[in-house]
């Protein structure tokens, strides 16, 4: 029956099989439209045929891997350039951190989410779609939010199908049937001395997971926020002391031009 259909008579398969350790990549086929066996020869040519489709398939791997490394460095090189230039203030530092997660992990929906002191989860920078009727949404009470119980893990956290998946927060699904779009989530926490200060949120509507590489480069990016903060959080308070001395130091000059008259 498939002769007839396809005109095939005689059919070659070997597979495609890394050498380091035995994974296959594929299948190479080799098919003729006449009945004649393929004999000891032909198979060993098919052979290497296929052993130089192996070869051709991991360079281009290894060619992708590292050009991919590559992009990576770059990204967290430029999120520290903007941290050196930026102390006063850490919303210079968010943007680059977004626009570098936007191109690396082909996102359509980003957010950097801050604990405040009050107890609410504050929205700081978003990108990418929804975003801005997201933010006026926020702030919402940090406890039962996703983000406590990311930072509450301590490590990012993946939810592969926002809409239909088990144990994805209320909260989240709630904002998906909002928009009525579904998506892939990864949420870093950003940590501090053992304390969550917020989390970085990166969304894609085409439901791909995050993989191990991503999951670790969002992290980073999570940390080199956090630093962000708290290089203003010290900024700020470098400026209140040298005001202060200032203050007291003219106070203290005032003083003894009087107490001279």
């Amino acid at each position: 029956e498939v002769r007839r259909s396809s005109g095939v008579c005689a059919s070659l398969m070997l597979p495609l099989l890394r050498g380091t350790d035995g994974v296959g990549l594929g299948v190479l086929v080799f098919q003729r439209d006449h009945p004649k066996a393929f004999n000891a020869k032909d198979i060993a040519l098919a052979q290497s045929f296929a052993d130089q489709a192996v070869i051709g398939i991991e360079n281009v791997r290894l060619f992708n891997d590292t050009r991919e490394a590559l992009e990576r460095q770059t990204a967290t090189s430029e999120v520290l350039q903007v941290i050196a230039g930026s102390m006063a203030d850490a919303r210079p530092v968010f943007d680059r951190i977004l626009a570098s997660a936007e191109q690396l992990f082909d996102a359509d929906q980003l957010g950097i989410f801050l604990v405040g002191d009050d107890g609410q989860l504050h929205h700081a920078v978003g990108r990418g779609l929804h975003h801005e009727e997201i933010a006026a949404l926020f702030p919402i009470p940090f406890k039962g939010s996703a983000a406590e119980t990311t930072i509450a893990r301590g490590r990012v956290t993946s939810y592969h199908d926002v809409l239909h998946g088990e144990g994805v927060p209320s909260g989240l699904r709630r904002l998906a049937q909002r928009y009525g779009s579904n998506y892939c989530l990864a949420q870093a926490p950003m940590m501090w001395k053992g304390q969550g200060v917020g989390t970085i949120n990166v969304g894609r509507l085409d439901m791909r997971q995050f993989s191990a590489q991503e999951c670790e480069l969002l992290e980073t990016f999570a940390n080199q926020a956090v630093i962000a903060i708290q290089n203003a959080r010290l900024f700020s308070e470098a400026e209140a002391a040298r005001a202060a001395a200032e203050a007291a130091n003219e106070a203290k000059s005032a003083f003894l031009a009087t107490m001279s008259h």
